[in-house]
């Protein structure tokens, strides 16, 4: 007769749905905040609580066996359900609204118009969580992400928020310096956005120049940042020209912070995405936040 539930081994359970996901007993431990001895050992207990390997030990790396494949998805979804759960006793849905946004987006858009979500919500505190990395919607804790993208996000509800356009951006006294011809830009001046080279097709310098019937060479040359964000505001200091993307542009142009100094635009084949969990589209805090960036946006729903 099998122990009864309360008996079950929990903490090996939960080890083996990591190293499992991971397939790594040391990535398992970074998780869990233990060592992969501890992931190890803890396997091993699971293992003798079932009576089969759940693993295929190599020299330097494990895959699954035969029952460990039946057991890690389902127990995979069992423990998601179970986190689903407790969020929903706990009730801490009503009011934090976790947002994982891109930095240049949360900041350069994001941020300027939170405040007037607050006073239409006041309920619902916001917490953004700025990072380029895709989340993990069941795992991270986060309701509504806003990415940069083709919309492209699997399972997930997925809805454009803006279409994204690329054009040269630079301060008023370095677009009055260059007489508005971008052939006379120094190759050092041309500031680039690493997260344009994530995929092919991404606006460049050297696209833009093309586009523009400009000849350019050298255009490895200049400055070369992780993200738009830090590229745009190396523009506003007066330090070289970058590629902005409009939205994330349109208040430092208004604000003549930033001007455009020829004519001609790029656009991307990405664009601006509101992606939260299907099932999680009707809660009344996501819900809200929807209907609202899509205000401010100005733009309709749809894909």
């Amino acid at each position: 007769m099998a122990p009864p539930f309360r008996m079950l081994p929990l903490n090996a359970l939960r080890s083996f749905d990591a190293a499992a996901r991971h397939l790594s007993f040391l990535a398992a431990a970074e998780e869990l905040g233990v060592t992969a001895s501890a992931v190890s050992a803890q396997v091993r207990r699971l293992e003798e609580w079932v009576g089969v390997p759940l693993f295929v030990r190599g020299h330097r790396s494990v895959s699954l066996s035969l029952a460990g494949r039946q057991l890690a998805p389902q127990l995979t979804a069992m423990f998601v359900e179970m986190e689903r759960l407790l969020v929903k006793v706990a009730d801490l849905d009503s009011t934090t609204l976790q947002i994982s946004a891109m930095p240049s987006f949360a900041s350069k858009w994001l941020a300027a118009r939170l405040a007037s979500f607050s006073a239409r919500h006041p309920r619902i505190q916001v917490r953004i969580m700025g990072s380029d990395r895709r989340a993990d919607f069941d795992r991270d804790g986060v309701d509504v992400g806003l990415r940069y993208g083709d919309g492209d996000y699997g399972e997930l509800h997925a809805e454009r928020i803006a279409s994204a356009t690329a054009f040269p951006v630079c301060s008023p006294a370095l677009a009055a310096a260059c007489g508005g011809d971008p052939a006379r830009i120094d190759a050092a001046l041309l500031i680039h956005d690493e997260s344009a080279l994530v995929a092919p097709g991404l606006p460049t310098w050297s696209a833009w120049f093309a586009s523009a019937g400009v000849a350019r060479g050298g255009e490895s040359a200049g400055p070369l940042f992780s993200n738009s964000h830090m590229a745009l505001s190396a523009a506003v200091a007066g330090q070289g020209f970058a590629l902005g993307l409009s939205p994330l542009v349109d208040d430092d142009l208004a604000a003549g912070l930033l001007v455009r100094p020829f004519e001609g635009a790029l656009p991307s084949p990405f664009g601006f995405w509101f992606v939260c969990r299907k099932d999680r589209l009707d809660d009344p805090k996501i819900a809200a936040f929807r209907s609202w960036i899509f205000e401010q946006a100005g733009s309709p729903r749809g894909p």
